[in-house]
């Protein structure tokens, strides 16, 4: 059977409509209970968390009136500001990755992320990782790279909170241990 255009297109708004009716996404519009590792309970809905692929996922797995999700590798303070990104993401579209040096981010992650303090960051890292969350993960490492350019080792020591070897045998002698008891 061969198709017109028209004909093709009137199969899809069929299929369209069939799919409407499938409650594909009613784990979107509920409410969620994220408890982080180290106790802290934060609120989320659906569009918020769908940025993550661990928790859309755990998400829709869940049976209603079920809402707990454990999020057992992030701690409550990083939990935070990943729903704070994804509460003003919560209306973005599908990401396509550009990364690179062609990747530039838009205004309000570049000073959300500028102003966080390194360890923030660097936990925020992880837990992009730990959640799936490609975005953010992106922007993360991409703020990152830029904190890095340009320096010299004294310098990337310093923003990363690297020891020197003279430094690192110091604490080694410091610590106690079976080599210093």
């Amino acid at each position: 059977m061969v198709r017109t255009e028209k004909s093709n297109k009137k199969a899809k708004a069929q299929k369209v409509k069939h799919v409407q009716n499938v409650p594909v996404n009613e784990h979107l519009n509920r409410t969620y209970i994220l408890i982080c590792n180290d106790g802290q309970q934060f609120e989320a809905d659906g569009h918020t968390i769908r940025h993550s692929k661990v928790l859309g996922l755990a998400a829709k797995n869940l049976e209603p009136p079920e809402n707990t999700i454990q999020v057992e590798k992030v701690k409550g303070d990083t939990m935070k500001l990943v729903l704070e990104w994804c509460v003003n993401h919560k209306d973005d579209g599908p990401y396509v990755s550009k990364v690179g040096p062609g990747l530039r981010l838009p205004h309000w992650d570049f000073r959300w992320l500028k102003e966080m303090n390194n360890q923030d960051l660097f936990d925020l890292i992880t837990a992009t990782n730990d959640l799936q969350i490609k975005q953010l993960m992106d922007y993360s490492c991409k703020t990152v790279a830029n904190m890095a350019k340009g320096k010299n080792p004294e310098q990337l020591r310093q923003i990363f909170g690297i020891l020197t070897d003279e430094e690192e045998a110091e604490l080694a002698l410091n610590e106690p241990g079976p080599s210093n008891a």
